[in-house]
């Protein structure tokens, strides 16, 4: 008699596997752990680059209207300073063009990602056309 109690509870807490499989819930948990891991993994490099990013626009930003500024001041080397202000904003700059009054930069940063190194944003400053 008590057998036949031990099989109708054993029929009743079987596992949706199919049948009793023991170690398949710590199996499945480890399995999950893993992927939530991975997904904070992921998370977390794509704020990094979005960051990186941010700093690279930043950087570009400030690099274009501080040397568009010099050149308006009349300085001979605007992209002097738009590289000094680009290793201020922890970036590189990476490209300066002066064409006219205007000045156009790219400014690099470095994101730590083996497969995207350096981010390089770029920006265009100088004074408005007047008519």
């Amino acid at each position: 008699m008590l057998g036949h109690v031990r099989r109708k509870r054993a029929e009743r807490t079987g596992s949706w596997l199919g049948g009793s499989d023991p170690g398949s819930g710590t199996v499945l948990g480890i399995m999950l752990m893993a992927l939530v891991g991975l997904g904070l993994v992921l998370a977390a490099l794509l704020g990094n680059l979005m960051i990186c990013r941010t700093r690279a626009r930043t950087g570009a930003d400030v690099s274009a209207l501080a040397a568009a500024s010099a050149l308006d001041e009349g300085q001979a080397q605007p992209c002097t300073l738009a590289s000094r202000v680009a290793r201020l904003n922890r970036g590189v700059l990476t490209d300066c063009q002066v064409d006219g009054s205007d000045v156009k930069v790219s400014v690099g940063v470095d994101t730590g990602v083996s497969m995207l190194p350096r981010l390089i944003q770029s920006a265009r400053a100088g004074p408005e056309p007047c008519e």
